[in-house]
């Protein structure tokens, strides 16, 4: 197969800062979230292309520069949903553009009675209906978000809003952790929800061990009419050796896989865990391994056409491309020259979509041929 990318600017204002997340919505558009400096504020924004052509706009939101991608769901009428750490307050908000107009509601902690700080948000919306949770309809493009509380001790929570009424929270994890950096949460095909993440545990050595992390919701039998009881959830460490951990993605959608991709900036490589249906035991491969700072650093994971495995990341001032081959290593292929947060998606015609960079917010989409 060959492979051509075409380039496109979908915000050539200058001031994007980055931190960009993309989706496609029911037409199989790419919708992509981002920050860019305006004034005095880090602007939330989103850029959607339709009919060919870019548009984009201030939400009105104030983001914090943490490094963390900002969520992005396009539900079943087309709404965008968001979530990110607000920057003026740091508490988690859940934003929704409804007839024009983005409105914005602070998410709870403490299981829903006070606002604190929070990092690391992580949303997707709820999709499938009359399977799992959504036998009830009104789980249907429920936001499920999952980030660290700050007190205490920035532990694991996941919030649901079931038939958009009040939130319904779960302790995914109450170990304490030292670091605020790495979480993913991800729907599968099967509407398993999982969290991929990181604890860190100050031990005194520099840098101190960042142990990653897989939450999933207990198996349980619910009875009764909804509304039903928050899930219960268990962790399990599914790579002891990571330190210095400056992203975590994990794989949305996936049949037979599943695909958690993470960076380590303190040794220098992107790997992939994978677990794969029908295999004994999950796999922890090196998809890169580069030169320090300048990569290879932010992967983005997804499954492409036939559950295929790919991780999106930066290397050295180029946006690369890794597909897992049958053997199970990792082929790269430059995509272009970039830098910022590569995010990437998969279209249900195999069409690669990425976002990416700073100062202009640039995508990319890969079409395959024939050689």
């Amino acid at each position: 197969m060959t492979s051509q990318f075409t380039i496109e600017t979908a915000d050539d204002s200058g001031n994007v800062l980055g931190q960009s997340f993309l989706t496609l919505d029911g037409s199989g558009e790419p919708a992509v979230v981002y920050l860019a400096r305006k004034q005095n504020r880090n602007a939330v924004m989103v850029a959607r292309r339709q009919n060919g052509q870019w548009t984009h706009e201030d939400t009105g939101g104030a983001g914090l520069d943490d490094g963390a991608r900002i969520s992005i769901g396009i539900d079943s009428h087309d709404v965008p949903h968001l979530a990110y750490t607000d920057g003026r307050t740091t508490h988690a908000v859940h934003a929704v553009r409804t007839g024009g107009t983005w409105s914005f509601e602070e998410v709870p902690t403490g299981g829903g009675i006070f606002f604190n700080g929070v990092s690391n948000v992580s949303m997707q919306l709820y999709r499938r209906l009359g399977t799992g949770l959504g036998a009830d309809p009104g789980w249907f493009d429920m936001p499920a978000i999952a980030y660290r509380d700050a007190h205490p001790d920035d532990h694991l929570v996941v919030a649901l809003k079931p038939n958009n009424g009040p939130w319904q929270f779960s302790t995914a994890d109450p170990s304490p952790s030292a670091t605020r950096t790495g979480v993913s949460l991800a729907y599968d095909s099967s509407d398993s929800l999982t969290i991929a993440y990181v604890v860190g545990v100050n031990d005194g050595t520099d840098p101190f061990p960042e142990p990653l992390k897989l939450a999933s919701v207990k198996p349980t039998v619910v009875e009764g009419d909804p509304p039903w009881p928050p899930p219960e959830f268990t962790s399990t460490v599914i790579d002891h050796s990571v330190r210095g951990v400056e992203s975590v993605s994990m794989a949305r959608g996936t049949f037979f896989h599943m695909l958690v991709a993470y960076a380590d900036r303190h040794e220098g490589y992107v790997k992939a865990w994978v677990k794969s249906f029908g295999e004994l035991a999950p796999a922890i491969e090196l998809v890169a391994r580069g030169n320090g700072s300048k990569g290879p650093r932010r992967p983005a994971a997804a499954a492409g056409p036939g559950d295929n495995l790919f991780i999106a990341y930066l290397d050295n001032g180029q946006v690369m491309l890794a597909e897992r081959a049958s053997d199970h290593s990792w082929n790269s292929l430059p995509v272009t020259t970039g830098d910022g947060w590569p995010s990437l998606a998969f279209g249900s015609d195999g069409t690669a979509h990425l976002a990416y960079g700073t100062g202009n917010l640039m995508y990319a989409r890969r079409t395959t041929a024939p050689a």
